[in-house]
This record gives C-alpha cells, structure tokens and sequence, in this order.
C-alpha cells in the first residue's frame, strides 16, 4: 500500500528534539508495565482524535476530555491531608458535585454519583491516587489508564509529581490549522482572535519544551497531526510502541479506520468519523492571506523545526504584529503568575502527593 502524500505545507522530515535529547539515558521507570498515558497540545490540535483512537485499544482506557485534575491540584492546600478518609470524601464530593467536571464521562452510566464518590473516598491518601481512582472509573475493565486535556502542554510538572512513571504525548498541528479552528471556538475577542490563537499555538509548544529540559525519550513522544490524519497506521505502530500497549496488523487497522465509540458533538463531531486527511490544509479556506501571514509570523521560530512550510511570501501589517507582541506578553504574565502561585502552594502543601504504585 502506497504512503498517502502529504501536502506541500508539510514537509515529510521533521526533527521536533535534538539529536542529543534522544541520546539520553532512559528514566528509571523505562520498561516498566502499567504507566499511565497523559495526551496534550494546543487546543485543537488534534488530541481528541487521538484520545478516541487509543480508547479502543483493548488494553487502555481513556475518558473524554474531563474538567478537574488541574483543579483539584491548584485547590489542593483547600483539601488538606488526604490521609484522612474525611478529606477525601471531601475531595469526591467536590469532584462529582460540579457540573463542569464533566464526571459524567467517567462512570459510563454504571455508576450513580453516590456510588463514584464512595469509590473515590475508598482511594489511597494522596492526590495522585484520587486522581487515578477516579480515572479508572472509566478504565474499570482495561490494565492500562490515560487521560487527554490540551492543556497538560502547560501542567506537564504536576503530572509527572503524581505519577513519576507518566508517559507524555504531545500533539503538534499546523500553527495554521490550529488557528483557523480555534476561530470557530469563539474563545477571543474578535480583533485579537488570530493573533491569540497563534500566541496559544507557540505557548504550547514552549511550555512543552520547558517540560523536555528534564524528561526523556521513554517519557515524552512528540506526534504530529498531519501524519495521523494523512497516514494513521504507522503513527499508531508507533504510539502503541511507545506506550508498550499491543500492536499487530488488524488492531492496528481497527484503531485506525473502526467505528468510534461514543456520542460526538459540536466541535468533537470529527473525531467519531473514520480518519481523514481533509482538515489537513483547510486553513486556506478559512484564513485570508493576511491571516496567514500574521500566523507565520507568530510561530516563525518552531514551524521549520515541526516540518511546517510557510506560504504566505509577505509580512503581516505592524498593526498585527503589535497585537501578536501584546497577546505574547499577556501570556507570558500568566505563565509567571502561574509559576509564583505554584510555589506559594508547594510551600503550603507539605503532604505527599504521588500515586501508590508510581514512585
């Protein structure tokens, strides 16, 4: 079977760490069974597509995207020492008590709410250990567990504190694609939407390269949406390789082109329908020229290093990348104030917080 091409704005090489980070030594958890799976990138990136894939698999688990493990680690100082079955039905009652962290996802019906916040209350004492009780909720008839949120790209840090033995996989798209289907979103403003976009795009990136500094190659997997949607069984081959879940030809085939389980809505529409190479380059419909330029400017120091070709062939106006330059320093006064905030609570929340079984 011929290799679909990829489009001319993808180049088919592309080096996302250097030659020296993927020489170095595995991490001690190298090898070993069981490690839970953590699935990030800019939003709209692609992440669903590949969450929904693995959650097939046979030998894993993992739940539509849900709303509260960067929560609960921010309010954990609220919730006290987690050694104390108290404050970890607190923490359950907390969990399964606001709509917004869509619980619904994990317990499949099988459950009712009282019954899933005694599961969780029964946890072991630490933040990690609620957490995984409540992903396995879930994963209740697989070995292996995994959660997805696009913006673990920025909370890579706290993950690996809970599970030391985490595995990382961080999706890459197109600045420009990427951009053009936050624009649907709605999240921005309209007069600052691509930029901010773009700016959401490289924020992504670096803070996933901050995580790279001290991660190692059996910890970290960089894949690339363009060669998921184009050519999706060798990417599984090797996602699957990397998670140390089974492979062979049929499963293979059957995570990428089966039917998807699962009720697909709104902007997840997509990823319940079989695998496509079609959004690939559907940013030329949606962006103009400028737009597309202004993208090309924000990203200009990661796209060559994730294989993306620029098209645009001009500047974007100095309006636009005045707004770029002050979209920048928007988020990098959040990156800061999130960083100071995590030290005050570090230094307040002196109880363990590493998963049983993970250390």
């Amino acid at each position: 079977m011929s290799t679909p091409d990829l489009p001319p704005s993808v180049a088919s090489g592309w080096r996302p760490r250097t030659e020296a980070w993927g020489r170095r030594t595995p991490s001690p958890y190298a090898g070993r069974a069981g490690r839970p799976l953590f699935i990030g990138g800019c939003p709209r990136s692609g992440t669903t597509l590949l969450q929904v894939t693995l959650d097939m698999h046979p030998e894993i688990g993992m739940p539509r995207e849900t709303n509260f493990i960067r929560e609960l680690w921010w309010q954990r100082v609220r919730f006290g020492d987690l050694a104390d079955p108290a404050s970890r039905r607190r923490v359950a009652e907390w969990i399964f008590g606001d709509p917004e962290h869509h619980t619904r996802r994990l317990t499949h019906k099988r459950l009712g709410r009282e019954e899933a916040i005694a599961e969780v209350a029964a946890a072991g004492p630490t933040l990690g250990s609620v957490v995984e009780r409540c992903v396995r909720l879930h994963a209740h008839d697989t070995p292996r567990w995994g959660d997805k949120r696009p913006a673990y790209s920025g909370f890579v840090g706290p993950l690996l504190r809970m599970f030391p033995d985490a595995l990382y996989v961080n999706v890459v798209r197109d600045p420009r694609g990427a951009t053009a289907s936050q624009l649907t979103m709605d999240w921005d403003a309209p007069e600052i939407a691509v930029a901010n976009a773009a700016v959401r795009w490289e924020f992504a990136v670096r803070a996933t390269d901050h995580a790279a500094r001290w991660l190692r190659p059996d910890q970290l997997l960089d894949v690339r949406y363009e060669d998921l949607a184009t050519d999706p069984e060798p990417q599984i081959e090797r996602i699957l390789a990397f998670a140390g879940l089974a492979a062979g030809r049929e499963l293979v085939e059957r995570l990428a082109h089966g039917d998807r389980d699962g009720w697909f809505r709104g902007p997840h529409l997509q990823a319940g329908e079989p695998v496509t190479a079609a959004p690939v380059e559907r940013w030329r419909e949606r962006l103009t020229a400028a737009e597309v330029a202004l993208v090309e400017h924000a990203a200009a120091g990661f796209m060559a290093r994730f294989g993306y070709v620029a098209a645009a062939g001009h500047s974007p106006s100095e309006r636009d990348m005045e707004d770029v330059a002050r979209c920048r320093r928007a988020f990098r006064r959040q990156w800061w104030r999130s960083r100071l905030d995590e030290r005050v609570r570090s230094a307040r929340y002196r109880h363990p917080v590493a998963a049983a079984g993970h250390t």
